[in-house]
């Protein structure tokens, strides 16, 4: 696999990005991706948990500030689109 394809190369280039991560637990976390590691855990900044509303939309239902989550938790990762 060359080094652009890389899953840790696309999460080190968003770094300071707004990203989406869905845990195992089907828990939805969005917020600023500040570090990353070769195991995939990720701390995001200005987090924020996400439920469907009504309207079928992600809404916000709880603010954490600063968390960590670790990599073998991590269902998938949405990052922006270039």
């Amino acid at each position: 696999m060359s080094a652009e394809r890389m899953p840790i190369k696309a999460l080190e280039q968003n770094l300071n990005e707004i990203v989406s991560i869905k845990l195992k637990d089907q828990r939805i976390f969005r917020g600023r991706l500040t570090r990353c590691d070769v195991y995939m855990n990720l701390t995001l900044a200005d987090a924020e948990e996400l439920v469907p509303g009504e309207d079928g939309e992600m809404q916000p239902v709880r603010n954490y500030g600063e968390i960590l989550l670790r990599g073998n938790n991590i269902l998938w990762i949405q990052i922006p689109e270039e």
